[in-house]
């Protein structure tokens, strides 16, 4: 494994314990200073300091933080350059309520997160992005 290689995997495996843990500060110094974040529900925050602030509210609340992810995550890193990859990572997320209390079903949680190598060399994210699959069928091909 090379240096970049290892710098991606611990970016990541910073991230998926930062939720584990539901310790938004850990995860500061992955995220780059004009990072945008975009969640399941279509939030968009933009910059890092406010994307930890919204993650530290967000596991104060119990609503979300009472959810757990069911297995492991699916993960695939995707080189676009030199200086940028492309990682999806898919999960399923079990537990997690609406404000209003009622449970979710399953979440089949997909996200999409561009990192990009900093002047310094770190690897960080610079844009993060969530979506949840759908049961609903829009296309048949016949």
């Amino acid at each position: 494994m090379d240096a970049d290689q290892k710098a991606i995997e611990t970016l990541l495996m910073t991230q998926l314990q930062g939720f584990a843990d539901r310790d938004a500060a850990s995860m500061s110094d992955i995220y780059a200073e004009d990072a945008d974040w975009t969640n399941a529900f279509g939030r968009t925050i933009t910059g890092r300091d406010a994307i930890i602030s919204y993650l530290d509210e967000l596991f104060a609340d119990s609503n979300f933080s009472d959810n757990s992810m069911a297995g492991q995550p699916d993960i695939s890193v995707r080189t676009i350059g030199g200086d940028a990859v492309a990682v999806k990572v898919y999960t399923q997320i079990e537990g997690q309520r609406t404000i209003e209390g009622d449970l979710l079903p399953t979440r089949h949680n997909y996200s999409l997160k561009l990192l990009g190598r900093q002047s310094d060399g770190c690897w960080k994210i610079v844009s993060e992005l969530f979506m949840d699959a759908r049961s609903e069928t829009t296309h048949i091909k016949d």
